[in-house]
Formats: C-alpha cells, structure tokens, sequence
C-alpha cells in the first residue's frame, strides 16, 4: 500500500526524490525488470525491448529507456525503491492510477494529487501513520 506525505519527510526520516527524471536514469534504470513492462505499457503505452530500450508507439522506433515520460519514470521509481520518498507533482491521471495501485512506496505533494481509482493508502502524520480508504477522505486530509 502506497504511503503519501503532504509535508516533506525530514532528512532523518526518509530521502525525499523530487528530480525523478536524474533519479530514474541514474539509479533505478539498473534495477528493471519484468515488473517495469507492465507499468510502461500502462502509462506510456510502449513495450519495453530491454532494460534499456522501448519501442515507440507512435511509430514502433527503438528508442533509449531514457525517453519515457516522467510519470512513468516516477511510478517505476516509487516501484523499485520503497526506501525513498518521490514526489508526484509531475505525474499525470495516468501514471497517479498506476502509483496509487502499488503494492508499496512512498510518495509526496503538498497539494492534493489523488487517483479517482484508489483503494486505500497510509498517510504519514505527526502521530504516525494510519490508513485512508476512500478519494474523499483523503483529499480532506490533504487539505486539513
């Protein structure tokens, strides 16, 4: 279940990632595996050829993993690295329904950026962390 922070986790706490683009092509590209083809498929509607390579949908050219759009490359890094926290500020609908689905992560906005098809999340507070299950109720405590 994804854990989303609407304050930036101290230093202490957890790393906070907000250059997800750097972080992804110098970090977790080497961490791919057959979980990325499904998310790339999702978000940037591409196949991935290998794990450094998709293939374009526009015109089914080669092209390096770099390429991906940045909310695809968040959802991955949130994927592949649930010691950090990344932000979400640069995802789209698309991308925020894959994220809001993992399994586990962490993510951050101090705004409300939330999937219309989430399930249920832990929000990270003062006190600790409880669960959320519901669009409404989050987006409350988002803007509480």
């Amino acid at each position: 279940m994804i854990t989303v922070f609407k304050k930036k986790p101290s230093s202490k706490t957890m790393e906070l990632v907000v250059m997800n683009d750097i972080y992804f092509n110098q970090t977790t590209v080497t961490m791919l595996d057959d979980r990325a083809k499904e998310i790339i498929r999702q978000i940037d509607h591409s196949d991935m050829l290998s794990p450094f390579s998709i293939s374009s949908r526009f015109d089914g050219m080669t092209l390096n993993i770099d390429k991906l759009s940045t909310g695809c490359k968040t959802a991955l890094n949130v994927l592949y690295n649930p010691d950090k926290v990344f932000d979400i500020r640069e995802c789209g609908d698309n991308a925020l329904d894959v994220i809001y689905s993992l399994p586990e992560g962490n993510i951050y906005c101090d705004y409300p950026l939330i999937s219309f098809d989430m399930d249920k999340v832990m929000v990270y507070e003062k006190k600790g962390k409880r669960e959320i299950d519901s669009y409404e109720a989050l987006k409350e405590w988002w803007n509480a």
